[in-house]
């Protein structure tokens, strides 16, 4: 009664239904350790968000990847004629820019400083002169993805993609620190135009329902293996 089974359609029939379920099992496999992920990233920002607040040269004695959204305070003065724009970034739905300028430091090292989230209409916003008291969070230098556009590796950038640090070290006098400040407050105040930046979401994200969904489409495959099988039968026994 089976042996319909083993014909040459029914095997590339029984080849696709298991390529398929293996394919959605790793899906789902994937999707699960994105869910963790984010947890453990969730739980890393919960805890460096309300850490006490420290000088930067404090936290730079640990790995970028440590202290990456600590509150940190710096000080120093921004460098003239060092601005660069943070491009293709939107905010609350407003296309617009980064203003990225370098500060010098009392001991001579140097650390970017996102100032903030600039509209597009707007024109870059020029740096408080003088004396300039920081609060921030620790950012680690940016890292390009897969299919995202690339920096010119040579040359001035005034506009990039990304802030990766050793890239920007090429154009900028003074030895950049391996991370950036992203403002929170200023002293002086900063110009009305730029916006703080907003604060990741503390969200677990789709990967769970993703999980669930890809161990549905598995089910599903399965199931529709069984109907086409229970369906043969009843035509045998039809005939």
């Amino acid at each position: 009664m089976y042996t319909f089974l083993f014909r040459p359609k029914w095997i590339a029939t029984h080849l696709l239904v298991i390529t398929l379920m293996v394919v959605m099992v790793n899906l789902a496999n994937w999707q699960w350790g994105r869910y963790h992920e984010r947890k453990d990233f969730n739980a890393t920002l919960v805890q460096r968000f309300d850490a006490p607040i420290k000088p930067l040269n404090d936290l730079l004695s640990s790995p970028p990847a440590d202290i990456e959204w600590m509150p940190t305070e710096v000080s120093g003065t921004y460098l003239s004629g060092e601005d660069i724009s943070l491009v293709n970034v939107s905010q609350n739905g407003i296309a617009g820019y980064d203003a990225i300028t370098p500060l010098l430091m009392a001991d001579g090292k140097v650390v970017l400083v996102n100032r903030g989230f600039v509209p597009l209409a707007e024109a870059f916003p020029p740096a408080p002169s003088g004396d300039i008291s920081l609060l921030g969070r620790v950012r680690a230098t940016s890292e390009r993805r897969t299919g995202e556009v690339s920096d010119p590796a040579t040359g001035d950038l005034a506009d990039i993609h990304r802030i990766d640090i050793a890239r920007l070290q090429k154009q900028i006098e003074g030895e950049l620190v391996p991370v950036y400040v992203q403002l929170l407050k200023s002293t002086p105040t900063e110009a009305a135009s730029l916006s703080t930046i907003v604060d990741p979401e503390f969200s677990n994200g789709p990967h769970l329902s993703y999980t669930v969904q890809w161990l549905l489409f598995t089910l599903c495959a399965a199931g529709g293996w069984f109907a086409l099988v229970k369906r043969e039968l009843a035509k045998q026994r039809t005939a």
